[in-house]
């Protein structure tokens, strides 16, 4: 069960750097990212057993569509305010982003593992794989993805402070339970289910990137600016 378990990391792993390289200026410590990672990889353990604790009547449809991602939004959230938020190297925008993917893909590293597992150990390598293909193209993703709305929030409340940046990390984190909630639901449809959340995420990941790249102009080196 070892390849399979580390197949199920490495998804995460290569979504981590991509989000790290993004910080292109003036990039994270890489054990503070990784600490991150592995603090959300925690809580996501945590979070899938005692979810799957919870009384007979939650039935499965409110439980992926309401239960799941507004505490798991809130987990990943408190990660992040709780571990990095007070350092002094979380002082720009797209920090936020960073540290919410780390912990985002920490969680969704440790989901992966133990789906994986379940379905390779129940059905077989067939089974196992099929799981771990769709949760590394549509899960894994789709969980930085909802974390990044709040992490960039947060990282410009980190620099402003105002009621109008406290606001934002509000809305960015319902944002991502909201979307969290469409691709428990969608996904869990039919295929066409699956493709209008696919359509739905393309546009997501456009204002994400456009967010970033707005947070990256917020603190460029004044070197930067002077070669350009």
């Amino acid at each position: 069960m070892l390849i399979p378990a580390l197949a199920s990391i490495l998804p995460a792993f290569l979504w981590m750097i991509y989000f790290y390289r993004s910080d292109k200026y003036a990039p994270e410590p890489k054990k503070l990212v990784a600490r991150t990672f592995l603090v959300g990889a925690l809580v996501g353990a945590a979070m899938v057993f005692s979810l799957n604790e919870l009384p007979f009547y939650v039935s499965m449809l409110s439980l992926a569509v309401f239960v799941a991602p507004v505490t798991e939004e809130i987990a990943k959230f408190l990660c992040v305010r709780w571990t990095v938020y007070n350092r002094s190297e979380f002082d720009e925008p797209v920090d936020g982003m960073v540290y919410a993917t780390a912990a985002a893909l920490g969680f969704a590293s440790i989901e992966n593992v133990i789906y994986v597992l379940n379905s390779w150990a129940s059905g077989g390598a067939e089974a196992g794989v099929y799981v771990l293909t769709g949760r590394s193209i549509l899960s894994v993703p789709a969980h930085a993805l909802f974390s990044s709305l709040w992490g960039l929030a947060l990282g410009w409340h980190k620099k402003r402070k105002t009621l109008k940046s406290s606001i934002l990390v509000v809305v960015g984190l319902l944002g991502g339970m909201v979307l969290h909630g469409l691709f428990n639901y969608l996904t869990s449809e039919n295929i066409f289910g699956g493709l209008l959340f696919l359509t739905l995420m393309a546009i997501a990941w456009r204002g994400v990137f456009l967010l970033t790249k707005r947070a990256l102009k917020s603190n460029i080196p004044t070197e930067v600016i002077s070669s350009e």
